[in-house]
């Protein structure tokens, strides 16, 4: 069995990590997943569900209530924490992973880390730009040949083309009923790749396998991260299918290119939340702070619902 950093197996360190946030809750007098931390929203605005949710986690962290090497709780008992949907809790955890404050092990979990960040956040900016401009740079690649693609797989697909595709369309319409990430991620790959070899030419086919490789960990992350992504590209691919199942050549072209469109938009309007939650976060420090009056304790008694929350996520 997998151990933690402080040396507890994966499953009892989760549930101490479960067991240390209730207790932190039950030691508020108020309903402490429900109370806002740090600075104050300003006068009309309020602070997003996720970020409410990345910066009580960040707090337990800085009063040494989550200590390093600790396992957080899994997404659904955060969830369940903070009266919140799961699609707030993976991009509050995905803030926390990009400033560096925990780590993820694929299929083990999230962990605090052993060495907290410093003051600089420049790296960190300097990453997200670097993000920015590869998305963008595969983005325009694949605006000019994968619309391509549909346009020759609704003029060649052979009726088991139209199968593969219904098949991927219906697994991942099922992942998102059942919120299952994984089948979603693995059907949206398969979509694409039933879709190339529909159009029946194998440079087409060799090229959409090596973007497809470029972008697996952007279509992971934006399928775990997005509800947006997670809801929108079914919907994309049931026009790209409709349209090819028809022989539409120029719609499929066409329902294609908005998909494509639709998942930058997506993709850019994440890295946005990123930067913006994270230059929000307060600052980590490596040693141990004390709780004192200040304006951070102040908003610990200021309860706000999450339930009132815009969910963006």
């Amino acid at each position: 069995m997998a151990s933690t950093g402080s040396g507890l197996p994966a499953r009892a360190a989760s549930s101490s990590g479960a067991r240390k946030l209730t207790r932190a809750r039950q030691n508020q007098k108020e309903d402490w997943p429900r109370a806002a931390l740090g600075r104050e929203p300003g006068r009309g605005q309020r602070l997003k569900v996720n970020e409410e949710i990345a910066r009580q986690l960040l707090s337990q962290i800085r009063r040494r209530e989550l200590r390093p090497g600790d396992q957080l709780p899994s997404e659904r008992q955060l969830a369940g924490l903070f009266g919140a949907s799961r699609g707030s809790v993976r991009e509050a955890l995905r803030v926390l992973e990009l400033s560096g404050v925990i780590v993820s092990h694929q299929g083990g979990g999230n962990f605090v880390t052993d060495t907290l960040p410093g003051a600089s956040t420049q790296p960190l900016s300097q990453f997200l730009e670097r993000q920015r401009e590869h998305l963008l740079d595969v983005s325009e690649a694949r605006q000019m040949f994968e619309p391509r693609i549909a346009f020759l797989a609704a003029e060649r697909a052979m009726p088991e083309d139209i199968d593969a595709l219904r098949r991927a369309l219906e697994e991942q319409e099922r992942g998102l009923r059942e919120d299952d990430v994984v089948a979603m991620v693995n059907a949206d790959r398969q979509f694409h790749q039933a879709l190339a070899e529909a159009a029946r030419n194998q440079t087409f086919i060799m090229l959409h396998n090596y973007l497809s490789d470029l972008v697996a960990g952007d279509r992971r992350e934006a399928i775990e991260n997005s509800s947006q992504r997670r809801t929108q590209s079914p919907i994309d691919h049931r026009a790209i299918y409709d349209a090819v199942a028809a022989g539409d050549a120029a719609a499929a072209s066409a329902a294609m290119l908005q998909h494509l469109k639709n998942v930058e938009s997506i993709l850019l309007d994440a890295l946005h939340r990123y930067q913006g939650a994270i230059a929000g976060l307060p600052r980590v420090s490596a040693e141990p702070s004390q709780p004192s009056e200040s304006a951070d304790a102040a908003s610990l008694r200021r309860p706000t619902s999450l339930d009132q929350a815009s969910d963006r996520s």
